[in-house]
């Protein structure tokens, strides 16, 4: 199965970047605003996201918010232009897994996406491992 990650940001360059960094790796949808990114959310229903903290309309942290909402639980991740640790402790509250500052390093994001879904393919296995019966029962003779 090939896992699906949204990146939601303004700047057309990060889209770009960080689009083409997972060439080969995974389905790669992108958005420039949070409107957008909440619609492909509900649609495309991607294992993974990550979100700008600062963008017109919606804000990150906003988005973060209303995708419990959508029903859907993918693993978020924020960016951000700066280090401010009370805005990163704040996304982390409202559910983030993490957050990188821009500008990031690519391979980092990189490890982040392949170790996440990695993460996730093993848990997926290993539930599925759990429906299996693992016992027999003797029927009676």
């Amino acid at each position: 199965m090939t896992h699906k990650i949204l990146i939601v940001d303004d700047e057309e360059n990060v889209l770009f970047i960080i689009k083409q960094a997972f060439v080969g790796h995974c389905e790669v949808l992108t958005a420039a605003n949070g409107e957008a990114g909440l619609e492909i959310i509900k649609k495309e229903k991607p294992s993974m996201v990550f979100l700008d903290i600062s963008m017109p309309g919606l804000s990150g942290i906003r988005v973060l918010e209303l995708i419990k909402d959508t029903g859907q639980a993918p693993i978020v991740w924020m960016l951000t232009g700066n280090e401010d640790l009370e805005t990163a402790a704040l996304t982390l509250k409202s559910g983030a897994s993490g957050y990188l500052t821009k500008p990031f390093e690519i391979e980092r994001m990189r490890a982040v996406v392949l170790n996440t879904l990695n993460d996730l393919e093993k848990t997926k296995n290993e539930s599925k491992a759990e429906d299996k019966p693992w016992h027999v029962e003797k029927k009676p003779k």
